[in-house]
């Protein structure tokens, strides 16, 4: 096929040396005649012999798409596949489309589970974990290892003949936060064997996600859930003001919490990694669609021989 292409291109192009004027009008180039004292010879220009497509529209999108690279990129970019569609690679053009539409499809799914989880733990949170346990907790955790805390007896005027509601609209009402964190930043850690570090970190303010992370998360708050007393195995503890350094004395509801927050955090993991898997696809297409119509409009070229003008090279790229 290439090769009668090309035999036919040297037959129109001698057909137009022998006889100008009338080939003028028929071929897919100009050659413009120069008269000279001798004979009439044929000017051929280097670009006549350029790739020329087939297509005889000039104007609108889907034929810029085929002639302009940069256009066919940015039209894959927006939608994947569509710069492979308008050069007429199908096969190209649904591979990228079609997982440009699951892609998005498992990130939009993933993104609401993970949603849902996250509201799970939120409403689990606040049914069983309380600020005002926590703060009784460390009115008693001072009293019974003798610790020194400036701030101590205020909170503990603040929660004195309180109950926990495990209602954090109502809980919340009772203790000062920034008393509370003016406590935690003067509270060591008292182990069975030795006093440790002071608390390595503050209450975040109620309602923000650092708040429901670190709840079941650190020791520190672990005795401001509902059924702190009793470990994993749901045993009861010696000792409730002497925490244990690999939390072994963490009560039940406080892993569970933990597992919950991690089921939600793994969804949104997930989901973020589709997000950037559907922009990998955009950019994949984008690309791949200007290198398309880049081969396209260079696949046939004509170059200069070594003896001047009148002689020339045909180059096909495939």
């Amino acid at each position: 096929m290439i090769k009668n292409f090309i035999f036919s291109l040297f037959f129109l192009l001698g057909c137009g040396v022998l006889s100008a004027q009338p080939l003028k009008r028929n071929l897919p180039f100009n050659i413009q005649k120069t008269e000279t004292k001798q004979e009439e010879r044929a000017t051929v220009s280097m670009k006549d012999f350029r790739y020329q497509s087939q297509r005889t529209s000039s104007a609108g999108l889907i034929y810029s798409m085929q002639t302009k690279p940069g256009l066919a990129l940015l039209s894959s970019a927006l939608v994947p596949g569509l710069g492979q569609a308008a050069n007429n690679k199908w096969l190209r053009a649904g591979v990228y489309f079609a997982a440009d539409v699951i892609l998005l499809i498992a990130h939009l799914r993933t993104q609401d589970r993970a949603e849902q989880l996250h509201q799970n733990y939120k409403q689990f949170a606040n049914n069983n974990w309380s600020v005002v346990t926590y703060a009784k907790w460390l009115v008693d955790y001072h009293q019974q290892n003798g610790i020194s805390n400036p701030h101590i007896d205020d909170l503990e005027q603040q929660v004195q003949g309180q109950d926990p509601a495990y209602d954090p609209n109502t809980d919340w009402n009772v203790v000062d936060l920034k008393l509370l964190r003016n406590v935690e930043r003067n509270t060591p850690y008292v182990f069975p064997e030795q006093t440790g570090n002071i608390f390595s970190h503050v209450m975040p303010g109620y309602g923000s996600q650092q708040y429901y992370e670190l709840i079941s998360k650190y020791y520190q708050f672990g005795p401001g859930w509902n059924n702190f007393g009793m470990n994993r195995q749901g045993e009861s503890l010696d000792s409730i003001y002497q925490l244990a350094w690999n939390g072994s004395d963490m009560p039940p509801h406080f892993f569970q919490g933990a597992t919950l927050a991690d089921q939600f955090n793994d969804k949104y993991r997930i989901a973020g990694n589709m997000l950037a898997y559907m922009i990998l696809n955009h950019v994949v297409s984008a690309f791949d669609a200007f290198i398309t119509v880049k081969l396209n409009i260079s696949r046939l070229e004509a170059t200069p021989g070594i003896f001047g003008p009148q002689q020339f090279s045909l180059k096909y790229h495939f």
